[in-house]
């Protein structure tokens, strides 16, 4: 390394990119420690720690705290578009789908979302976007969305429950669902006519940056309402969080 002027950390970036991109290093797998750079280029442990940081600054890997650094697959980035909620509407038995399947183009039986399902009062905030009283009682559903194995974004979403009580909507074999949650409520007999959206950018939370395996960088948070045809929020996901660089957000405006 000593006939290129680039840093050193630079230089060592580099090679552990190239074993990535090989797949001498998988995804999923660890990336050599601080202690195993220092030992094969014979660097300081500042200029090990560079390293890693540039390839998590790329979104190539994510560190959890005590465990290392790991290697993040290149996923392509969801499209998130109001037309993904068509997915959902046309779902058949024949031919099931959701807006996850259709935007990755993966079949149905890989997808399987991880859930838990609670039941707790609606929060103020909760009950504002269902326009309910404060502690009207509701059903919590925490899913993780995977992709072969790897998380891609997660969702808590609510119901009233004195609609889903009772039902397997409430339950916990109810993922994967044919159509999401729009699919849910139609099996309640429960038409989705309109969707109201909100996006917001921020910093994740420790539980999410966790969860996701996100190295750095922001989220992308929607809240969701969802309305039935008598004009009744039944549905309000607080919220969807993806990575920031797992996601293209696409608007169609008519004027």
């Amino acid at each position: 390394m000593n006939a290129d002027a680039r840093p050193q950390y630079v230089q060592i970036a580099d090679e552990l990119r190239r074993r990535i991109d090989a797949g001498t290093i998988g995804y999923g797998a660890p990336l050599p420690s601080e202690q195993e750079i220092r030992d094969e280029w014979n660097v300081a442990r500042n200029t090990a720690r560079q390293a890693v940081e540039v390839l998590r600054e790329e979104g190539r890997v994510y560190t959890l705290k005590g465990r290392g650094s790991f290697v993040r697959p290149k996923l392509d980035a969801r499209r998130v578009a109001s037309s993904r909620y068509r997915a959902d509407v046309e779902s058949t038995p024949e031919n099931p789908q959701t807006s996850v399947t259709h935007d990755y183009g993966i079949r149905f039986d890989r997808h399987n979302p991880d859930a838990v399902i609670t039941t707790e009062p609606a929060s103020p905030e909760v009950a504002e976007l269902f326009n309910v009283a404060a502690g009207t009682g509701l059903v919590r559903r925490d899913l993780v969305f995977r992709l072969d194995g790897w998380p891609t974004h997660m969702s808590t979403s609510f119901y009233l429950a004195d609609m889903v009580a009772g039902t397997p909507v409430a339950g916990p074999g109810s993922e994967p669902a044919q159509g999401g949650a729009v699919g849910h409520l139609k099996s309640l007999g429960v038409r989705v006519v309109r969707v109201v959206e909100a996006v917001e950018s921020r910093m994740p939370t420790d539980r999410e940056a966790e969860v996701l395996r996100m190295p750095s960088g922001p989220v992308l948070a929607i809240t969701r309402q969802m309305f039935d045809d008598g004009g009744r929020v039944v549905e309000v996901a607080r919220e969807i969080v993806y990575p920031g660089d797992g996601v293209r957000l696409e608007y169609e405006i008519n004027l």
